[in-house]
């Protein structure tokens, strides 16, 4: 499996580094998939902890098609993860964004899997920048 990012999601990424720590750092990546490949054309933030329940959820998906690819977050936490490790988001994707030691924008990729439980599985990623 492979993340492609768009200009336009790596952009927006950047951005959102600038704001830190004051902005929301949650959201949704939006995009298509084919076959093996995720392409995520742009991100939707959200509120902190992606979603205030998994009705709110499933509303955006209804508005949204398929469109939702998964989630992205900066500051991770382990709340916040288990929101996502759930039936609902199996076959989707994660980017976790860090920032290394010289404040440099790091993009961890992965998919969100099963095997008796849910977890994150580390992916490829290309971008357009």
């Amino acid at each position: 499996m492979e993340v492609f990012l768009s200009k336009e999601a790596s952009q927006s990424f950047s951005a959102l580094q600038c704001g830190l720590p004051n902005m929301n750092t949650d959201g949704f990546l939006i995009g298509h998939k084919r076959g093996n490949m995720f392409f995520v054309e742009k991100i939707l933030p959200s509120s902190k902890g992606f979603f205030s329940s998994p009705q709110k959820y499933f509303k955006l998906k209804k508005r949204l098609g398929d469109k939702i690819l998964g989630f992205y977050s900066f500051q991770m936490n382990e709340r916040q993860l288990k929101k996502i490790l759930t039936p609902f988001a199996y076959g989707k994707i994660f980017i976790r964004l860090d920032l290394d030691i010289t404040d440099r924008l790091e993009i961890k990729p992965f998919a969100i899997e099963h095997d008796q439980n849910f977890f994150l599985q580390p992916i490829n990623l290309k971008s357009a920048l």
